[in-house]
């Protein structure tokens, strides 16, 4: 395996592909929203979801006054609102108007979440860290949006055949995969099938 110690010229991606997150955010009456590949859940008793933001970003100013967002989770069929909110600034457009995004109340916060997604959490900001050149904003999940058909009953998974998620695959890539290789392996598999921990 090479080693390389230029960390900028070896890019730095390869955590990727993730989905990412559109995190809206709303102070007063203004409204932004920014896609956020860098989040993370952290607890689920507190239930906690961050995101990492940089200062630079006009919704992080937005989001140090009002202390909530919401992350909203798209379909494949939606990467060119993901790429909007991503690569626009809300200093110099409305993102809402100008790419017509619809919205839905939330019902824990002011904060809305999209219309479109599949998934969404509204969560109120219990704590913020700096790490480096972002932010990490830690919000407690006050609720859960899933559109019906989009989980699997028993398992809670995505279920593929009815959403297909938005994968990054950094450098502006998106990816959609409906299924290429499903397996479940879990500790009862691992335990009496040594097939499963064969390296190649």
């Amino acid at each position: 395996m090479k080693v390389e110690k230029d960390i900028g010229k070896s890019g730095f991606y390869h955590y990727y592909p993730v989905v990412p997150a559109v995190v809206v955010v709303k102070s007063g009456d203004e409204l932004d929203a920014l896609a956020c590949a860098w989040h993370i859940a952290l607890s689920f008793d507190p239930p906690l979801f961050a995101v990492a933001i940089s200062p630079d970003r006009h919704s992080f100013k937005m989001l140090k006054k009002s202390g909530e967002f919401t992350a909203n989770f798209l379909t494949f069929d939606n990467i060119g609102i993901i790429a909007a909110v991503g690569r626009t600034s809300g200093d110099e457009i409305d993102k809402f108007s100008t790419y017509k995004i619809k919205t839905l109340p939330a019902s824990e916060i002011a904060t809305p979440v999209l219309k479109v997604a599949y998934a969404a959490y509204e969560c109120k900001v219990v704590k913020s860290y700096k790490t480096g050149d972002h932010v990490l904003f830690i919000g407690e999940v006050l609720a859960v949006h899933q559109r019906g058909n989009a989980f699997d009953k028993k398992s809670k998974i995505p279920d593929l055949k009815s959403v297909t998620p938005a994968l990054y695959l950094g450098v502006d890539h998106y990816l959609g995969i409906k299924s290429f290789g499903e397996v479940k392996v879990g500790k009862e598999d691992i335990l009496t099938d040594k097939k499963v921990l064969k390296n190649k």
